[in-house]
């Protein structure tokens, strides 16, 4: 659950870089005046190149979501299953979590871990 959701950041932070880098030549492709044609091609290459990343990233994030939604759907206890939906999918603190729930938090980080131990397994199929 922990290694999905570390995925889904490092994608979620790879996205936010190419879409700032595809901003920047965006920009600089306006800038360009009509007599340089090569390097507005070259812009327009990379471009072209940072957006494809951008989506084949999103569709990552997405199938890593969906995978990591399933695993904790396929768990028996809802209290566990609320909380790691809380944690990973909402990316709620701890202490968030437990007042919401009306808690003790030593309780929600002792479900969080049977729910951990009840995914790794499920996590390596």
């Amino acid at each position: 659950m922990k290694t999905l959701k570390h995925q889904i950041t490092q994608l979620d932070g790879q996205i936010f870089r190419n879409t700032q880098y595809r901003r920047h030549y965006q920009n600089r492709l306006a800038q360009i005046d009509g007599d340089t044609e090569a390097t507005a091609r070259r812009c327009q290459n990379r471009i072209d190149r940072l957006t494809d990343q951008i989506e084949a990233d999103q569709h990552q994030v997405e199938r890593l979501q969906a995978r990591m939604i399933d695993l904790i759907e396929g768990l028996g206890d809802r209290r566990i299953q609320e909380i790691l939906t809380r944690r990973y999918v909402g990316n709620e603190s701890f202490e968030t979590i437990a007042a919401a729930m009306h808690y003790d938090l030593r309780w929600v980080y002792r479900l969080h871990q049977q729910g951990l131990r009840l995914i790794n397994p499920l996590e390596a199929a």
